[in-house]
This record gives structure tokens, C-alpha cells and sequence, in this order.
């Protein structure tokens, strides 16, 4: 028997104590009937060895043994087989019972795509361990069974709930491989996003610009709660704020293996809660595919939201550069080329996470140009160009269609065709956005940062994972 099998907790009466307990009345009553009938057929042998006298009394002793293994047979039997039969229809109810339960608790996390996604070491499960409240001890496998139906009795006494019926949510969970306290983010919808990109394209300022978006924005305007699932998440997040607020741009990333940047979406219009993880690892990560070998939630990700900073693009830097001899300190080109970052995440993919080479992945991918604000990009790609270019092509009526339209002609001339192809070959959905997670290029004057349409590729992922979020 493994690991998963053996609870620290008592087995429930229905599924072993009770098939002992019914065992023992029925072994208990069959020994009565036989030392009884042994008991008269003592005095049958005692009465036959007294003599002629006592032949009435003999036979009357033998008679009723007779009777005893005879009758008493047949009313043990009958009796055995009707107490067989009560319990054994309470015991198939409790079976019945135990399966509808069993099967609702399994069809809710189905449907509800819930599960549970490590923000440390990246480990999905369909269900955490959960920890007693009494005595902390773990239990691997909290769901209706042997050890409990509605709630099980841990070793400690204390009952634990093992349905999402009766609140096995509010346990603090932890992730069965690395043991990492989950604390009250199980029994929710995770949705888990990437930031990709190679260095200094700003990602951590995008993420940063964006969540701060979403939570003092668009939060309010939808009734949405957005409490953060670890205090580290929430010191860093206004850390960043205070930072934005100073002209600070925040320090960039160095981990090659990103921690999950975590908080809820709740409101009362759904159950359960979203709980969000963003991955915001290292631009170095994207490299080489090695590095990215430890990027396990590759495997589980709703989205892709990938991240362009323009000056990364050969084209541009050479033609901005006398702008970024002035400026280039500021705004920090990324040295590595997005095509590269791009190709070693699709490498990723095919090495690591079963996609195939010729597969074209049903996720969605949202490519977002960075840095707009910079020199005269937004007259050129930016929202002020995408205006122009409708008028210019009165057949174009919906705005996205022609941003999409505007940037891909843009990137053809810039030298990007092989971007572009290779993004129409692997995603079956994707769009380009532009956006300025500064708001401007920082000057030193403590101006406070102004970041403009960082919330929008964000939302259209969000909303394509799940309906809940759409806006």
C-alpha cells in the first residue's frame, strides 16, 4: 500500500469496523448455538451411561440437541441473513452516498479547473496536502473515501472536512513535492500568466504598472476584492508603487527561476475565487532553453504575454541612434534580439513541455511593444498612428484589427517577417498591443511615472481564460 493510501487519520466505521463488527455478531451466535447444542449433548452421553432409568431423560437430552443443531441452525441462518441484509442496505447507502460525493467534489475542481499550482517550485496537483488544525499533521489525499465520507477523524481527533462542501478550502493547504505552505490560496481557479522577454525590455516595470492597474482601476469598477495570497508579494508590489511614485524605476529581476507573483480576483457573482500567478523571471532566463528547464508552469499556463522593447529590433536601433546616445541610459536597450528570445522559448516548449515542432499552440499570445513613449514611436505604431491609419483604409471599422494590421506591416519593414511568420505558424491566437510602462523616459526629476494601456493585453488574457474575467 502506498504512501497516498495510508492517512494519519481513523478509518471510517462503514469501510472496516463495521464488516469486523457484523463478522464477530454472526461468529459470537453461531458458537452460542454450538456449545448449547454441545451442552445437551453432554447429558445425552451422562444420561445413557446412568442406566435403563434414565433412557426418557436420554432421549429428551438427545432430542433437544438434535433440535438445537437443527432449528437453531435455520434460525441462525435466517437471523444472520436478515441482519446481513439490513446493513448491508445502510452500508450500500453509505457506499451510494460516498460515490455522489466523491463525484461532485471531483466534478466541481473539474469543471471549475481548479487545482493547485506551487508558486515556488512550480508543482501542479490536483490537490494540496492538508494540514490539520489541531495538531498540523498532513493529509495527502483530503477527499471523500475510507477514511471519512464528510469529514475524516484525524489520529489527533480532530474532524477535517474532505469536500469543498463543507469547507476543505479553508485548511491551509501545502505543495505536496517541496512542502511550501499554500496558506488559503487552495480550492480556488488558478490562472497563470508568463512575462517573457529577453533583458531590459521592462518587464518587471510592465507587471508591476499592470497590476497596479488592474487592482486600483479596474478592480473598483467591477466589485472586485484583490487581497494578495503572500504578505512578500504585497510588500513588493508597494515597494514598486512607492518607487513609480518617486520616478524610481524599480530593480529588475534576477531570478532565473521567477517566484509566482500572486493575488485573488474575488466578487460575489462567482465561486471560487481566481488567483492569479504571474512568472517574471530574469530576461538572462530566456538565453539559453536550459534555463528555462525549472519553468515548470509552462506545463499549466493560460497565456502567454510577451514583451518587445522596440530598440531591440535592429532596424530601430540604428535608426534611433543619435536619439539613444542622449537617452540610451534611460531607457536601456535590451542587447538581445527579440527573435532570439522568442526561439528559445519555443525550443523550451518542444523540449520540455510535449509541444510539437509542427503543433500550433491553443493558448493565447499577446505581444506587447514596450517603450512607446520613447522619441515618436507612438506617432508611429501607438494608438495616435493606428487613428491615422484607419482613416486612411475607411474599410477598416474595428480598432484592433487595424492596430494588428499596422504593427505587422510596421515589423515587415523593420526586418521582422521571420517574427511574424514564426508567431502565425505556433499560435492558433494572438495580438499585438503597445503600451509605456513608465509612462515616459525616466529623467532623474522624481517625477511620478504615468504607465498608459499596460492593463489591455493583460485583461484580453485574463479574459480569455476565464469568462468570469472578461471586461
Amino acid at each position: 500500500m502506498n504512501q497516498e493510501k495510508i492517512q494519519p487519520a481513523i478509518k471510517s466505521y462503514f469501510f472496516g469496523k463495521g464488516y469486523r463488527d457484523l463478522g464477530g455478531t454472526i461468529r459470537d451466535s453461531w458458537l452460542s448455538n454450538w456449545e448449547t447444542a454441545k451442552e445437551f449433548g453432554s447429558k445425552f452421553a451422562d444420561y445413557c451411561s446412568q442406566g435403563e432409568w434414565y433412557y426418557f431423560l436420554a432421549a429428551w437430552a438427545g432430542f433437544a440437541a438434535f433440535s438445537v443443531v437443527l432449528f437453531g441452525t435455520i434460525f441462525f441462518v435466517a437471523i444472520s441473513a436478515v441482519h446481513i441484509a439490513i446493513l448491508g442496505t445502510f452500508f450500500l447507502l453509505v457506499y451510494l452516498s460516498f460515490t455522489l460525493i466523491w463525484g461532485i467534489d471531483k466534478l466541481y475542481r473539474v469543471r471549475k479547473k481548479i487545482f493547485t499550482a506551487c508558486p515556488v517550485c512550480h508543482h501542479k496537483s490536483e490537490l494540496p496536502v492538508y494540514r490539520c488544525r489541531k495538531c498540523g499533521t498532513a493529509h495527502t489525499n483530503l477527499i471523500p473515501n475510507s477514511y471519512g465520507i464528510i469529514k475524516r477523524t484525524c489520529n489527533c481527533g480532530e474532524k477535517l472536512p474532505t469536500s469543498f462542501l463543507n469547507g476543505r478550502a479553508k485548511l491551509e493547504g501545502a505543495c505536496p513535492k517541496c512542502s511550501k505552505s499554500l496558506g488559503n490560496g487552495t480550492g480556488t481557479t488558478p490562472i497563470c500568466i508568463p512575462i517573457i522577454g529577453g533583458p531590459s525590455v521592462g518587464k518587471t516595470c510592465y507587471l508591476m504598472a499592470a497590476a497596479n492597474g488592474l487592482i486600483e482601476d479596474i478592480a473598483p469598477k467591477k466589485s472586485w476584492e484583490t487581497p494578495f495570497l503572500d504578505p512578500r508579494n504585497e510588500d513588493m508590489y508597494n515597494r514598486a508603487l512607492q518607487d513609480f511614485n518617486k520616478g524610481i524605476v524599480p530593480a529588475k529581476t534576477t531570478e532565473l527561476t521567477p517566484t509566482a507573483f500572486n493575488f485573488f480576483i474575488k466578487s460575489k457573482k462567482w465561486s471560487p475565487d481566481k488567483l492569479l500567478y504571474f512568472y517574471d523571471a530574469a530576461g538572462e532566463a530566456f538565453q539559453d532553453s536550459s534555463e528555462l528547464l525549472t519553468h515548470r508552469f509552462y506545463g499549466y499556463l493560460h497565456g502567454y504575454l510577451f514583451i518587445i522593447d522596440p530598440f531591440s529590433i535592429p532596424e530601430l536601433l540604428n535608426e534611433y541612434e543619435e536619439n539613444l546616445k542622449i537617452h540610451g541610459s534611460e531607457i536601456r536597450p535590451s542587447d538581445m534580439m527579440l527573435e532570439d528570445a522568442f526561439d528559445t522559448m519555443l525550443i523550451n516548449l518542444e523540449k520540455n513541455h510535449k509541444i510539437k515542432r509542427d503543433e500550433r499552440i491553443d493558448k493565447p499570445c499577446a505581444v506587447v511593444i514596450n517603450k512607446i513613449d520613447a522619441f515618436d514611436l507612438e506617432d508611429r505604431i501607438g494608438h495616435k498612428a493606428v487613428k491615422d491609419h484607419m482613416i486612411k483604409h475607411p474599410d477598416l471599422k474595428d480598432f484592433k484589427e487595424a492596430e494588428n494590421q499596422l504593427i505587422q506591416k510596421q515589423f515587415k519593414s523593420w526586418g521582422l517577417g521571420n517574427f511574424l511568420r514564426m508567431l502565425e505558424q505556433k499560435f492558433k491566437t494572438y495580438r499585438f498591443y503597445t503600451c509605456s510602462a513608465l509612462g515616459g523616459i525616466p529623467d532623474g526629476s522624481g517625477k511620478k511615472f504615468q504607465p498608459y494601456r499596460v492593463e489591455e493585453p493583460l485583461l484580453w488574457l485574463l479574459g480569455k481564460a476565464n469568462k468570469d474575467l472578461r471586461v
